[in-house]
């Protein structure tokens, strides 16, 4: 009976190591299955007194879910976010998208935006140095040049995006505060981008100049809006843009894998040949 006793002791503190080793780390927290879970205080607060750079950035990404693990890694590095509601104009035109999806892998530079809309399906992707639109995913390609800078642009719109080009520019980074509201300014995909942060430090507001053109986004609601599983990683429900006070895009998000899914968007041949040749050079 004292063999078995203990086996069974060690068997239950066996069993709340593995379940405590596999509970995820970093954010907020807290989350219900099949729904948001309430905002809660900041896991990692707002610095005090003179604002630094790489601390409002270190906390943005903490309160993201980035950071994982006794080294604090970021470990968000594909994900992906879908959705049955949304607005785009397209030609000029504002068009009720039917569905879309969009699949990231922040590794590769890479983002594929999949939508519908009056029947029809449209794949937009941009992976380092390269835009193409798709048939269906991964499939025939049409090399789309001039659309990527702006297609490298949404990539850092996307609030991880934003928070991993925040850390990559960090040196050049600038915060300030007046009237206690927080801003960021840092320099990223040949733009400007200034923020409005929130008491999480994460995005609630972007300006980002590229050239002539201004994208104003708002972002609201933040959550963790997996399915069951939840992750802890938090992003807005309902993300909008703006360029001249007109809505350019307004997605209003169903469900989302932080969960490091697979996604991947190698480059076509045909697209590397039409690129210019500094791209096809890299």
């Amino acid at each position: 009976m004292k063999i078995r006793a203990s086996a069974i002791v060690a068997f239950v503190a066996c069993a709340v190591l593995t379940t405590f080793a596999q509970a995820p780390q970093g954010g907020r927290g807290g989350g219900q299955p099949g729904a948001a879970p309430p905002r809660q205080a900041p896991s990692t607060t707002a610095p005090q007194g003179a604002l630094d750079a790489k601390k409002v950035i270190e906390t943005m990404q903490d309160n993201f879910g980035m950071l994982r693990g006794m080294n604090r890694n970021d470990a968000v590095n594909r994900l992906e976010l879908w959705g049955t509601q949304g607005t785009r104009v397209i030609g000029g035109r504002p068009v009720t998208l039917t569905n879309w999806k969009i699949s990231l892998n922040y590794n590769m530079s890479g983002m594929r935006f999949d939508y519908t809309h009056d029947g029809q399906r449209t794949i937009e992707v941009v992976s380092d140095k390269y835009a193409w639109n798709e048939e269906t995913p991964g499939g025939k390609a049409t090399p789309m040049p001039a659309a990527l800078a702006e297609r490298q642009l949404q990539i850092v719109l996307t609030p991880i995006g934003f928070a991993k080009a925040a850390k990559a520019n960090e040196a050049l980074a600038k915060v300030a505060t007046t009237g206690g509201v927080t801003t960021l300014t840092f320099p990223a995909a040949g733009a400007t981008i200034t923020a409005t942060l929130n008491k999480y430090m994460e995005p609630d507001k972007v300006e980002a100049r590229q050239g002539t053109t201004v994208t104003n986004v708002t972002y609201s609601q933040y959550g963790d809006w997996n399915d069951d599983a939840k992750a802890d990683v938090y992003l807005p429900k309902r993300i909008v843009q703006t360029q001249g006070g007109t809505t350019v895009l307004d997605l209003t998000l169903t469900n989302t894998n932080t969960y490091n899914p697979y996604v991947i968007m190698p480059v076509p041949e045909n697209v590397k040949t039409a690129a210019p040749a500094g791209a096809r050079s890299n």
